[in-house]
């Protein structure tokens, strides 16, 4: 009995002697955050405005950053004309050791050349790029400038927790200024750069970014994904106080909801929690405008299951674009879809209720949307004297074949017999919106060679004369048969049907083939090159 009571006593003695916190079970499994593994943030905002860059301000000042021993802060700023990674110092508000007077005048041109100056300190890398307002100038040049950023971050804070944060409208398209194709290309260079997925993709102050078309987009590449819905505009704060504002901007809070020991789905929820709160900042102007608000947390590793039940379901409701995706379950749905709706979406918040107004229809956070994905048949024909044209495939992200007629309509350019370029207008329907425009070509008939005779340094061709739509030829001839490093003569004219080609190395045997051409508006179509011949100079 003495026995069993002096262990009781040396274990009582030993509890004593171990701090509370490590008495608490830490969580365990994928996104645990530690030291070694911080929470690496990569937060991008979007910018133009030309008094943000040159007066006081900037994302660092306006957000302070507050790094911890377990999450790490890297900033993505899109300029007008070129995209920064930033690496500030932790919380430069405060902080007088970095070299600026924060007291310093910087209306003044001296004031703003030596900010900007001790800004720009901070810069790792910089991209210079066409007008980052315009997706047509800029996509691929911010996918390779991310691609960069991402090189950079992974050798400087190599961890397994990743997160990128968007801050700002936005689209589909990553951070506003890149499509999706460009997206997708970034996505899978992030994976292969990181060594495995991000943790957290976090949409939650993109509009309308709860829609299932981002999921779609975005659900190979993430381990979790926060996304609001913003269906209604923003809002205002009813009365501004700017301590109340950083106490629930998550912002202002955003590296401290990542904690030691805690998994990054609790972040994610942590992080909706915050934003719950800040709702609450602007009750009266979402009362008396009626602004829905919704934040949702979702875990990818559940969506592709999800989507493909949910599909069988959305064949039945082919109405239901724009609907609240549970209330599509709930109708015509099951119990295994309910299920797998809620392994899928693990946290939601809305302002519905009493402490705000009550919605007229009960959302649960996620729209039906699809981004549609138009084919034609063929690129290019070969003239035949004909009207030719494409057919014209519409699939949504899904797979689903969309019914002309209902779902589009197809426009083609009148003629289309000659040889030219052609337009394909696709005119998508209200339950997917929007409008295409394709591009087709009809290009003249091919030619072959008819003999190849070798002469003293060189070689004759003749070939076969074609009367219709032709402008003339070209022989094309190389060392190599791959016609790498190749060189082109131009034979102007229908009728002409040979061409010598002189001054080349004697005794070498030459690959060569031969192609027609047609001028159309001043740009030469050309046909499909002949079968290749060889010759042995002489």
């Amino acid at each position: 009995m003495k026995r069993v009571i002096s262990f009781i006593m040396v274990f009582v003695m030993l509890l004593a002697l171990v701090p509370a916190g490590n008495m608490q079970t830490e969580a365990k499994g994928k996104g645990v955050i530690t030291e070694k593994n911080p929470a690496v943030i990569i937060r991008t905002s979007f910018t133009t405005n030309e008094s943000f860059n040159k007066g006081w301000g900037g994302v660092h000042t306006a957000v302070p950053i507050k790094e911890t021993d377990c999450a790490v802060l890297y900033d993505v700023i899109i300029w007008q004309d070129r995209i920064n990674l930033y690496k500030f110092p932790n919380n430069v508000e405060e902080n007088e050791t970095e070299g600026f007077d924060f007291g310093l005048d910087v209306s003044t041109p001296k004031g703003q050349k030596a900010y900007v100056e001790w800004r720009e300190s901070f810069c790792l890398k910089s991209v210079k790029c066409k007008n980052t307002d315009d997706i047509s100038k800029c996509s691929s040049t911010a996918r390779d400038a991310y691609i960069e950023f991402f090189k950079i971050i992974n050798k400087r804070t190599p961890s397994e927790n990743v997160i990128l944060k968007y801050s700002g409208h936005g689209s589909i398209g990553f951070c506003k200024c890149m499509n999706i194709e460009d997206t997708k290309k970034l996505m899978e260079k992030g994976v292969s750069i990181f060594g495995q997925k991000f943790a957290l993709i976090d949409f939650g102050t993109n509009c309308q970014s709860s829609h299932t078309d981002y999921f779609q987009v975005y659900h190979s590449y993430t381990d979790y994904m926060l996304t609001s819905q913003l269906d209604s505009g923003g809002y205002q704060i009813d009365n501004w106080d700017y301590e109340e504002y950083k106490k629930y901007d998550d912002d202002y809070n955003y590296t401290n909801l990542f904690r030691k020991g805690e998994t990054v789905e609790q972040a994610g929820k942590r992080i909706v929690d915050i934003k719950a709160q800040f709702w609450k900042l602007a009750k009266k102007n979402m009362k008396k405008n009626k602004i829905r608000q919704s934040m949702t947390l979702t875990d990818m590793s559940g969506y592709t299951e999800l989507w493909k039940e949910f599909y069988k379901v959305r064949e039945k409701a082919r109405d239901g674009y724009g609907e609240d995706m549970y209330r599509l379950i709930d109708k015509y749905g099951d119990k295994n879809l309910k299920k797998l709706y809620k392994k899928f979406v693990i946290y939601y918040k809305d302002n519905n209720g009493s402490d705000f107004f009550k919605w007229d229809e009960k959302l649960y956070g996620i729209t039906v949307r699809n981004i549609t994905l138009v084919e034609l048949s063929k690129a290019s024909f070969t003239y035949n004297g004909k009207a030719q044209k494409p057919k014209v495939t519409v699939k949504d992200t899904s797979g689903y074949k969309l019914i002309e007629g209902r779902d589009y309509t197809v426009k083609y350019a009148k003629g289309r017999k000659s040889v030219g370029k052609y337009k394909v207008t696709v005119k998508l329907g209200q339950n997917y919106g929007g409008e295409e425009v394709f591009y087709f070509t009809i290009k003249p008939k091919k030619t072959s060679v008819s003999s190849l005779s070798a002469i003293n340094d060189g070689f004759k061709i003749k070939w076969k004369t074609k009367d219709a739509q032709v402008s003339g030829y070209q022989v094309q001839y190389s060392t190599k048969s791959s016609f790498s490093s190749a060189k082109t003569v131009t034979v102007s004219g229908k009728s002409k049907s040979s061409k010598t080609v002189k001054k080349l190395k004697s005794k070498k045997k030459y690959y060569v083939r031969v192609r027609t051409y047609k001028t159309v508006d001043g740009k030469k179509i050309y046909s499909s090159w002949s079968a290749k011949k060889t010759v042995k100079t002489k």
